[in-house]
């Protein structure tokens, strides 16, 4: 079993039950983030705005996050487990790319 497999299986009895995905695009201003994603563990809590950003690295997540009053992130929610936060990001990364892989496709049908 390869990393990528490993990181679709739960974690200490918590997993990801369902990914949605809101897709849109900053790149003409400049900006990198590629889509939000809400996920429900478990079916009985939900985390929204989870960031699906591009870097010159590839994709990553970033948690919820607000700004204090110095500017500063502070962050919402926090996996405090490695495991945990690697098999959010390998479901909600797989779902991106699913998402996407769909809308390529009918945009080539559709031209």
């Amino acid at each position: 079993m390869n990393r990528k497999e490993i990181e679709r299986l739960p974690v200490g009895g918590l997993e990801v039950t369902e990914v949605k995905i809101y897709p849109f695009d900053l790149t003409g201003i400049g900006g990198s983030v590629k889509a939000v994603a809400t996920v429900k563990i478990n079916d009985i809590l939900q985390i929204k705005d989870i960031k699906i950003i591009y870097s010159n690295k590839g994709y990553f997540i970033q948690m919820p996050s607000k700004k204090s009053r110095t500017g500063e992130f502070i962050p919402v929610v926090e996996p405090l487990s490695k495991e945990l936060y690697a098999h959010i990001r390998r479901k909600v990364l797989d779902e991106f790319k699913r998402i996407m892989e769909r809308y390529d496709e009918e945009v080539d049908i559709n031209p």
